[in-house]
């Protein structure tokens, strides 16, 4: 894994890191022996550390091989950062999973961010070919479909008014009312189809 990451640490700068929080092992020969003895995990050719789970593993591993004696008479500040007490049967230290079977940290972010930009590009790419719509570009299309619609019907009332004004039956009005309507529906399916768009079966 690159030094570029931010989440990830050299040894030297990991034992900086606990001197300045004030943890036990802030020296460059600690984190050295905790990364040779399993103790905490390493990434990459370089070994570098998460802090974050360095921390943890720290902790619980250097709990583990301490004696229930020490553990008893132990403060849990002692506990978080003592260096391990041998016994005369020490137990065997606690297996570390290797990194790449980490379920939570960095591993676990890096694979959630992978998984969303893949979905976010195929969500793209069916927007491209028409197969999905945005909610929010529908939202607005309809607004400019309505607006569309409203100013049709009023720019057309003074013509109707004047094509009703000639007539003197009802059959004729109805007519006249029926093209009316007609017109007003095709501009409707007109202005759905351009700003819309017919192919699109999904709204996201």
């Amino acid at each position: 894994m690159a030094k570029s990451d931010p989440n990830l640490l050299t040894q030297a700068e990991y034992a900086r890191s606990r001197k300045a929080r004030g943890l036990s092992g802030g020296s460059r020969e600690s984190v050295r022996k905790a990364v040779d003895e399993k103790r905490i995990s390493v990434f990459g050719p370089d070994k570098l550390i998460s802090a974050e789970l360095a921390d943890s593993q720290w902790e619980r591993n250097t709990r583990s091989r301490m004696s229930p004696q020490a553990q008893a008479g132990a403060t849990p500040d002692m506990l978080a950062g003592a260096s391990p007490v041998q016994t005369d049967a020490p137990a065997a230290p606690a297996p570390v999973a290797p990194a790449t079977a980490l379920p939570d940290g960095y591993t676990a972010a890096r694979a959630r961010r992978e998984m969303a930009d893949a979905e976010t590009s195929e969500i793209q790419l069916k927007k491209l070919r028409g197969e999905i719509l945005i909610t929010a570009d529908v939202a607005r299309a309809g607004f400019e479909v309505g607006r569309d619609l409203r100013d049709a019907m009023e720019s057309s009332v003074n013509s109707l008014a004047a094509e009703l004004a000639s007539v003197n039956n009802a059959d004729a009005c109805a007519d006249i009312l029926r093209r009316h309507n007609r017109a007003l529906q095709e501009l409707l399916s007109k202005s759905f189809r351009e700003k819309i768009g017919a192919a699109a079966v999904t709204a996201i």
